[in-house]
């Protein structure tokens, strides 16, 4: 259970792939400064992908972090039993944790894509039309890791054969079912209408009724992304290509960074928290 404090309390989101983790090797040993810093001042770190649950365990794990996690482009918020001192609301309950669910169920995502696929006669491919070896050819994926990858939730990851033009009739006539769409830097992405910055949202609350007052950072690579830091205090851009930067004018003080992965990573998270000095 987490301790109270009458002192601001840091409290960190992170994206994993190409933030956290490198985006080819899916390492964060280049991260290890940082982590340390932030583990040994007791700062939570919150994992928020468009992984699965069954993936972000696995980190959860190797990093020794027993905080809650943000699955599937916020799709679900996942709080240890015995986290937060006090009662709250929350979905379903499961052997480890409490659920809070914001995502549309994946079957419904799958047959909205399956619709999307016939009405638009553009092929679409997503992780469930996958085989576990085809996403270790394409994705660099062991057979445990590609096991992990399509036990999907609230989110589908997609291929779109075609160019520019196509992608923009999959993403309106995604848009035009009442489902997100986001491009997540190596998949195109279909889910329900929640996001990062709505589990960034409410995580923040229940922070701040344990530590009454906190200063968040939140630090990513991707336009899924663009939710959780318009909502921090503190939001941190990895950006190597400047290809989505016009879409960053909303956000206030967000730090642009020209790098990304885990050494990137390290560095702004370092810089942040010898400036906040928390």
């Amino acid at each position: 259970m987490l301790p109270t404090t009458t002192t601001r309390k840091l409290v960190i989101f992170t994206d994993l792939d190409g933030t956290l983790l490198d985006r080819n090797t899916y390492s964060f040993e280049p991260a290890l400064p940082a982590l340390n810093l932030i583990k040994q001042k007791g700062v939570p770190l919150i994992l928020s992908s468009s992984k699965t649950r069954a993936e972000i365990e696995v980190y959860q794990k190797q990093l020794e972090n027993g905080h809650p996690f943000v699955s599937e482009n916020g799709g679900a918020i996942f709080i240890p039993k015995d986290y937060f001192s006090f009662p709250f609301r929350y979905d379903r309950e499961l052997k480890d944790y409490f659920v809070l669910e914001l995502g549309a169920p994946y079957s419904i995502i799958i047959e909205i894509l399956g619709s999307v696929r016939k009405e638009t006669g553009i092929p679409l491919k997503g992780f469930s039309d996958f085989t576990e070896e085809e996403l270790f050819s394409y994705c660099e994926l062991d057979q445990k890791e590609a096991t992990f990858a399509k036990k999907r939730e609230y989110d589908e990851p997609f291929l779109v054969d075609g160019g520019e033009k196509e992608f923009e009739i999959v993403k309106r006539k995604i848009k035009e079912k009442g489902m997100n769409y986001t491009w997540g830097g190596r998949f195109h992405h279909i889910f329900g209408k929640n996001d990062k910055g709505k589990a960034v949202e409410i995580l923040k609350e229940l922070y701040k009724t344990q530590f009454f007052s906190i200063v968040s950072v939140g630090i990513g690579d991707s336009l899924s992304d663009l939710p959780m830091l318009s909502l921090v205090d503190y939001p941190i851009l990895l950006n190597e290509k400047d290809d989505f930067l016009e879409t960053l004018s909303p956000i206030q003080n967000v730090r642009v960074v020209n790098r990304g992965g885990s050494e990137a990573w390290n560095e702004a998270i370092l810089n942040v928290v010898k400036e906040l000095e928390i």
